[in-house]
């Protein structure tokens, strides 16, 4: 029966030294068979960075103390693209990002942080602060920043765009509608669409799905029972 074979779909797969310790609050990325690890919590922040091989079953540990690198980080987002890992926000001393935005690049073939910055800084305004509990997907050669927790702001529903080739932020100001403030949801991506689902509305847990249409630019909230 389908409830049965249900049942037996997790499995438990044996962790091998060295491996990551417990943690939470950290951020996750898959990339040609390797799964990667960064940052989160145990008893306190972490700074450190891992890379398990799915087909041999083995943990190895990544360089993270360069200056290039973040340093520890909770509630973070990690995405993948053409061989490059781009970290975003989750920095614990927000008076960092005064002048810094808080995004990272990390080379998966050479295995080392990377500072891809030419010249200054962009201006002030133009890009994201710092955030946690935010969600990153990726669409063509674009990442799609969504939501977070700023500092004493809150919840924001800022929506932006990090395009790859140009290495430039723009806010969505022109999106209408949409899930609102949000920190602690979901987002994945499926052909043109992202979808969210739940999060956090200050200290309200939410649990409606929207969807956000890349070819028109817009949102549609998903009503189901």
């Amino acid at each position: 029966m389908n409830q049965g074979r249900g049942a037996c779909l997790w499995t438990s797969v044996p962790q091998h030294y060295p491996a990551p310790c417990d943690r939470y609050k950290h951020a996750s990325c898959v990339y040609r068979g390797h799964v990667y690890v960064l940052g989160g919590r145990e008893k306190c922040s972490l700074r450190d960075f891992w890379k398990y091989n799915v087909v041999c079953d083995k943990w190895a540990g990544l360089p993270c103390d360069s200056e290039e690198a973040p340093e520890e980080l909770e509630e973070h987002t990690m995405v993948a693209y053409q061989g490059f890992m781009y970290v975003f926000g989750g920095i614990q001393d927000s008076s960092y990002t005064s002048s810094k935005t808080p995004l990272w690049v990390f080379d998966t073939v050479k295995e080392c942080w990377i500072n891809w910055k030419t010249g200054s800084e962009p201006i002030q305004g133009v890009t994201p602060a710092n955030r946690k509990g935010h969600s990153a997907v990726i669409f063509g050669s674009s990442m799609y920043v969504y939501g977070g927790y700023i500092d004493i702001r809150g919840s924001t529903k800022e929506f932006w765009k990090f395009d790859f080739d140009s290495r430039g932020w723009s806010l969505l100001s022109s999106v209408q509608g949409g899930p609102g403030p949000r920190h602690g949801h979901s987002a994945m991506t499926h052909q043109d669409s992202m979808y969210l689902y739940g999060g956090l509305q200050g200290l309200r847990e939410q649990k409606d799905l929207w969807s956000w249409s890349s070819a028109s630019q817009t949102w549609s909230c998903i009503k189901f029972q």
